[in-house]
């Protein structure tokens, strides 16, 4: 597992005072690893405990986050959309969202199609941990919604 773990970790490029956003479903799968990466940028983490849809709709400013991770949230959110489009304000241009998702929810195509939809791009499923997707997207500036 820590092999696949230090694989996670190169998906986050070195940034000065990293912003992160981990919006997590008490999964904690890469809590360990993105303290190391908040430690070695120097940066902050906003933790948010899924509970529900409602404590993941955030009052973000636009572009506040390089990094957001949502830690198995989407399968229990009825509006996943409006969720994501939340996400996509947050992320500063050129940010990154990563999303784990259970490979048992078995909604890996609508996940990738709901992504691309809401203005991400380069929307790639890694195979990376057995029982997660991990899914990874960017936000462009100018393309489609980019603010």
């Amino acid at each position: 597992m820590s092999k696949k773990l230090e694989l996670f970790k190169e998906l986050f490029a070195d940034y000065p005072n990293i912003a992160i956003l981990h919006v997590d479903n008490s999964l904690d799968l890469v809590t360990n690893t993105l303290e190391q990466v908040r430690e070695k940028n120097d940066g902050n983490i906003k933790y948010i405990k899924f509970e529900d849809e409602t404590s993941a709709k955030l009052r973000a400013t636009a572009r506040e986050y390089e990094y957001v991770i949502l830690g198995d949230i989407l399968s229990y959110c009825p509006n996943k959309d409006k969720i994501l489009k939340l996400m996509y304000k947050a992320i500063e241009n050129s940010g990154n969202i990563i999303i784990l998702e259970k490979k048992t929810n078995d909604n890996l195509h609508e996940l990738l199609e709901l992504i691309e939809n809401t203005g991400f791009q380069a929307v790639n499923n890694i195979d990376l941990f057995d029982e997660y997707n991990t899914i990874t997207a960017k936000k462009m500036h100018h393309w489609d919604n980019g603010l």
